[in-house]
């Protein structure tokens, strides 16, 4: 168990002892925990099934050699196009990260990945800002935030460089 899975379990149990505290009825809350579980799981056996075979189908020498620390400045760039590109939501735009993080992918590209996706994920731009605010509103969000993902990146170097986090292996 990671210290995440940890706090998410003492925040649950927190949640628990308040609710049982002041006498909730747990039949709606059951109803919600069991409708959230059957959407999320197919989900997320879909989201590590895909970055499984991505894993598959990119060499991990060449994933190490974009965005790996070898890469250096390089990194950020693709991992921004990457970020980019990935036409999906989060359980697997972040299981796609993990399987970066796996191959040997820096922390500073994973940042950058991670907030390129947040920021300018394409299927979200083409299925609904496009349409509901117009190009005009895309190009004035977009031109004001594209050097984030950048940033964020060239921060996550820094930061790395100064304090040594380690790598962003996740734990199997």
């Amino acid at each position: 168990m990671n210290l995440g899975f940890l706090v998410l379990l003492a925040l649950l149990l927190a949640l628990i002892v308040t609710a049982i505290h002041k006498g909730q009825d747990f039949g709606p809350i059951f109803k919600r925990l069991i409708e959230q579980f059957a959407k999320l799981v197919p989900r997320m056996l879909c989201a590590l099934v895909a970055a499984g075979f991505i894993a598959e189908l990119i060499p991990k020498e060449t994933i190490s050699g974009y965005l790996g620390h070898d890469a250096g400045l390089l990194a950020l760039p693709v991992a921004a196009a990457t970020g980019l590109l990935v036409p999906a939501g989060p359980v697997i735009a972040f299981a796609i990260a993990a399987v970066f993080a796996k191959a040997g992918a820096s922390s500073a590209a994973l940042v950058t990945f991670v907030t390129s996706w947040s920021l300018f994920a394409a299927h979200r731009i083409l299925i609904y800002e496009v349409p509901l605010l117009g190009g005009s509103f895309l190009r004035l969000r977009a031109t004001s935030v594209v050097l984030v993902p950048f940033m964020a990146g060239a921060l996550a170097m820094l930061i790395g460089y100064i304090f040594a986090f380690g790598s962003p292996v996740p734990i199997n």
